[in-house]
C-alpha cells in the first residue's frame, strides 16, 4: 500500500416550470445546505440553488432539468440514453457531481451520466461554475453539480407520492417519507422510472428501436443530534438501471446496457464556540454490465469499490477570521471481465490549507491551497484566491482565480491496450469576474471568465495504430454568462421571468478550432404566472450549433435549435394536499439531435399527480 502508516423507484424528470416565488427556480437565499463549505468558502463564486419545491415537482430526467434551468449544454446519444455536459466549454470529466459533498464521478469513464442519476431523494441541487478542486478534488474544472440530503431537526411527518404517465408509455412513481423532531431525523426515498422509449423518427420509416428503459433506486437519510454541539449523519443510496442503446439503422445489432451503484456516507458534525468539525466516512461500489450483442447473454462487466475518510477542520481566531485544514484519503480498487481492465488499484492522500476573511461587512477574501499524493502519477499544487465587496445593498463584485486538475481515470490508465500509466492530470488555470445586482423584485448578474488547460488528455493512434492515451492538447477558453430574474404581483396574479444565456469560445490552442459539442450560444427563458391554486408556464432553450469534427468541418456541423415546453398546474386539498401537472414539451415540434445521427422525440406529453399527507 501507499500509505502504509497511515445510498425502488425513481421518476424520470424533465423540467416542470417555476410559478411565483413559491415555485422559482433559481433561489438566491435561506436553503440550508449539508454541504456547509458551499456556502461558508464560496462566497467569490457564484452558486445557483434549485429548491425542494422545483426539485418535487420536475417530470423528466436531471439532464432536463438541468438543460432548461442553467448554461450547461448536454449531449444526449439519444432520449434516455447516456447525457455527458459540456460545462463552460469543458469535457464531461471537467464537471464534478458531488453527492453530500463527496465526489461520484465514475473511476472508469471520470465523468456522471445525467440520465442515470436519480434526484427525487435529493432536497438541495446546487451548480456552481467555475473551477473548485481544493474543495472537490479532480474534475472540478468547468463547475460542480452538488446534490445534498440535509438533516433538518423540526417537527414533522411528512409523505409524499408521485405518480407519473408520459408519451411512449413512460411510467414513473416515487415515495418520498419524512419523519423528524428536535433530536431525530429520517427520511426514505423510493422510485421507479420506465419507457418504452419508442417515439417515431421524422424522415424514417420505423421508430426509435431498442430504446427501452428503466431505473429503480431506494435511499435512506437518518440523522440524530446527539446534544448542541453534536450531530450523527447516515446517507444511504442503492441505484440500478437497464438500458437498451437506441439503434442508428435498422440493421444494426441490438445492444444494452446494465449500471448500479451503492453508497454509504456516515458523517458526524461537531460544532464549538469557535470551530467546526467535520469527519466523514463513506463506503462507495459502482458497477456496470455490457450486453454487445443482444440476445446473447455474454458480456463485459467493470467494479470499482471506493473508501473514502475525509476529516476537516476550521477554527475561528476572531468572528469573522478562520483557518481551515483538510485531510481526505481515497482507495480505490477496481476490477472487470472481457473489458480492455483487468484490476485497477489507486490511493490518494490530499491535504488542503484554506484561509476565510470578512475584512468588513462589505468586503471579504478567501485563500486555498492543496497538495496530494498518489501512487500513480505526480499531482499539481492547487491555489485559489478571491474577493468579494459589496459596497451598497444593490451591487456586488466578485473575483476569483484558481488552478484546478482532473486525473486520469482507470481506462485512461489501467485499459489493456491502451492504458497509459505514465500520465499526468490535466492542469488548469481560471480567473472569474462576477458582477451581480439586486433590487427588490429584479436580479441579475454578468460573469466574464477565462480558462487555460493543459495535458488535456486524448486517446489517439500510436505508431503501430493502436489507440492510446496521451497528454496532449491544450484549450483555451473564453465566455461570458448572464443569468436574470423579476418577480412581480397585479392584486391576486404572480409572475415570474428568468432568463440565461451563455457565450462560450473553447478552442484547441493548436487548430485554433471550437471544440467538438461545445455550442457558441445558450439561451434559456421562462415565464411563469400564478393565480390562487392554479399556474401555468412557458419555458425555452436555444442551443446553438456544435461541430463533431476537431476541424470543425461544415459537413459536421449540427444546427442550431430551439425547444418550447409549457404546463398547467391546479393545486387543491387542505388536509391532503395535490398538485395534478399537464405538460407538453417540444410544442413546436422540433426535428433535432445533439448528437450526430441520435433522434431526439417530437412533441410529447406528461401528466403528474403529486399526492402530499
Amino acid at each position: 500500500m501507499l500509505f502504509k502508516n497511515i445510498s425502488f423507484f425513481v421518476i424520470f424528470t424533465c423540467s416542470t416550470f417555476a410559478t411565483a416565488q413559491e415555485y422559482s427556480t433559481f433561489v438566491l437565499d435561506e436553503l440550508i445546505i449539508s454541504d456547509y463549505k458551499l456556502n461558508s468558502h464560496n462566497k467569490t463564486q457564484t452558486i445557483h440553488k434549485i429548491n425542494d419545491s422545483i426539485i418535487q415537482q420536475a417530470n423528466g430526467s436531471l439532464t432536463d432539468l438541468l438543460l432548461m434551468n442553467s448554461s450547461i449544454y448536454f449531449k444526449e446519444n439519444g432520449a434516455g440514453m447516456v447525457s455527458s455536459p459540456s460545462f463552460r466549454g469543458t469535457t464531461a470529466q471537467q464537471t464534478s457531481v458531488l453527492w453530500n459533498g463527496i465526489s461520484v464521478n465514475s473511476l472508469f469513464l471520470g465523468q456522471t451520466d445525467f440520465n442515470s442519476i436519480s434526484y427525487k431523494e435529493f432536497s438541495e441541487i446546487a451548480i456552481k461554475p467555475g473551477g473548485g478542486s481544493i474543495l472537490y478534488g479532480s474534475g472540478a474544472i468547468g463547475g460542480t453539480i452538488h446534490l445534498n440530503n440535509p438533516t433538518r431537526f423540526e417537527d414533522k411527518l411528512e409523505n409524499t407520492l408521485q405518480l407519473g404517465y408520459g408519451s411512449f408509455n413512460t411510467f414513473r412513481i416515487n415515495n418520498n417519507f419524512t419523519i423528524s423532531n428536535n433530536k431525530w431525523f429520517g427520511q426514505i426515498n423510493l422510485g421507479r422510472n420506465q419507457s418504452d422509449n419508442d417515439f417515431e423518427v421524422k424522415n424514417r420509416s420505423w421508430k426509435n428501436t431498442n430504446g427501452q428503459y428503466y431505473n429503480n433506486t431506494a435511499s435512506t437519510t437518518v440523522g440524530y443530534q446527539i446534544d448542541t454541539k453534536n450531530t450523527l449523519a447516515l446517507y444511504s443510496t442503492y441505484y440500478n438501471d437497464e438500458r437498451h442503446f437506441s439503434l442508428i439503422s435498422e440493421y444494426q445489432t441490438p445492444t444494452k446496457y446494465q449500471n448500479s451503484y451503492f453508497r454509504n456516507l456516515l458523517h458526524w458534525k461537531n460544532e464549538g464556540e469557535n470551530y467546526k468539525s467535520n469527519a466523514r466516512i463513506a463506503f462507495f461500489n459502482e458497477g456496470y454490465k455490457y450486453y454487445n450483442n443482444l440476445p446473447t447473454t455474454d458480456y463485459s462487466s467493470g467494479n470499482v469499490n471506493s473508501f473514502i475518510a475525509k476529516y476537516d477542520f476550521e477554527y475561528f481566531l476572531t468572528s469573522n477570521f478562520s483557518l481551515n485544514g483538510i485531510v481526505d484519503y481515497t482507495n480505490h480498487n477496481g476490477s472487470g471481465r472481457n473489458s480492455g481492465i483487468k484490476s485497477a488499484k489507486q490511493e490518494i492522500l490530499g491535504l488542503s490549507i484554506l484561509a476565510n476573511h470578512a475584512v468588513t461587512d462589505q468586503l471579504g477574501y478567501e485563500i486555498g491551497f492543496k497538495q496530494e499524493i498518489n501512487n500513480s502519477y505526480e499531482n499539481p499544487f492547487l491555489y485559489s484566491a478571491g474577493f468579494y465587496y459589496k459596497p451598497t445593498n444593490v451591487y456586488q463584485l466578485k473575483l476569483n482565480g484558481s488552478k484546478n486538475f482532473r486525473i486520469p481515470t482507470f481506462n485512461d490508465i489501467f485499459w489493456e491496450p491502451g492504458g497509459n500509466k505514465s500520465l499526468q492530470p490535466e492542469t488548469s488555470f481560471q480567473l472569474d469576474l462576477r458582477n451581480e445586482f439586486k433590487f427588490e423584485n429584479l436580479s441579475f448578474g454578468l460573469n466574464t471568465y477565462y480558462t487555460k488547460i493543459d495535458n488535456m488528455l486524448q486517446w489517439i493512434p500510436n505508431n503501430t495504430g493502436t489507440w492510446e492515451a496521451q497528454n496532449l492538447k491544450a484549450v483555451e477558453i473564453k465566455g461570458a454568462e448572464f443569468d436574470a430574474q423579476y418577480q412581480f404581483k397585479i392584486k391576486e396574479n404572480t409572475f415570474n421571468i428568468q432568463a440565461t444565456y451563455a457565450y462560450t469560445k473553447s478552442q484547441d490552442t493548436q487548430l485554433k478550432k471550437q471544440l467538438i459539442y461545445t455550442p457558441f450560444n445558450k439561451f434559456t427563458g421562462q415565464i411563469g404566472y400564478q393565480y390562487k391554486k392554479f399556474a401555468a408556464a412557458i419555458q425555452s432553450v436555444y442551443n446553438g450549433s456544435v461541430f463533431t469534427t476537431a476541424n470543425n468541418a461544415a459537413a459536421s456541423k449540427i444546427e442550431a435549435y430551439a425547444l418550447i415546453n409549457a404546463n398547467v398546474q391546479y393545486h387543491f386539498g387542505k388536509k391532503i394536499k395535490q398538485s395534478l401537472i399537464f405538460e407538453i414539451k417540444n410544442i413546436t415540434d422540433v426535428n433535432y439531435e445533439n448528437v450526430i445521427n441520435r433522434p431526439m422525440p417530437g412533441r410529447n406529453f406528461n401528466i403528474q399527480l403529486i399526492t402530499k399527507f
